[in-house]
């Protein structure tokens, strides 16, 4: 993005966010975690769209922020410790803790009042580790984290961390991510993004006779 483009996309009702990204991207340059929350901050700003009593002020520094901590987990482990067979949950909580470290004197230095530190701090522990809604800003927080995978990006950078297929990537989106959603909207959009998905699959596999002069 140019940066007339960046400052729009960072332009919301809650304020211009573009100073917490530029602040929590040096610390997202693992797991493409720099990708997976931009996608999830557009998908956080809909879903505060769509529930007006949620607090966008609250949950969109959060989402920007959320997994920062996994640039302190070791590389070799990062991609064990999420997902359907994951061998190091510690590491799923740690990476947590560790957001939480960063996170803060982030806020801080921003200006965020004490009250609004906490309550944003509250929506990233625990993301990941807690599974039920404990607010409805939690709620659109972990709806719009779990949106990016059915994304076309996402899946298919989910299909190279765990060298699977397309079909597969899908089959995981459905039985093992969708059941997780606690908003209506969120599982919406998952099951609109998870159908066009299918569909785009199965129509790469029909083939085409090509006529001629139309190659």
């Amino acid at each position: 993005m140019t940066s007339t483009q960046t400052a729009l996309f960072f332009d919301t009702p809650a304020g211009n966010l573009e100073a917490v990204w530029l602040r929590a991207r040096p610390h997202l340059n693992v797991r493409n975690n720099d990708e997976h929350t931009l996608f999830s901050f557009l998908y956080a700003k809909t879903l505060c769209e769509t529930y007006p009593d949620a607090d966008a002020g609250l949950v969109l520094p959060a989402i920007l922020l959320h997994d920062t901590g996994w640039s302190k987990i070791p590389p070799d482990k990062i991609l064990h410790a999420f997902g359907p067979n994951n061998k190091y949950p510690e590491l799923t909580r740690q990476h947590e803790l560790e957001s939480l470290d960063i996170a803060m004197p982030v806020l801080t230095q921003l200006g965020y009042a004490d009250e609004a530190v906490e309550q944003i701090l509250n929506l990233i522990d625990g993301h990941d580790t807690t599974k039920h809604a404990r607010s409805l800003n939690d709620a659109i927080h972990k709806d719009a984290d779990k949106l990016w995978r059915y994304t076309p990006h996402g899946n298919r950078i989910i299909g190279e961390w765990f060298e699977i297929g397309p079909a597969q990537v899908l089959d995981i989106l459905e039985n093992f991510v969708l059941p997780g959603f606690l908003t209506d909207e969120g599982r919406r959009l998952a099951t609109l993004l998870l159908q066009t998905a299918r569909l785009n699959l199965e129509m790469s596999e029909w083939g085409r006779v090509v006529a001629p002069g139309r190659q």
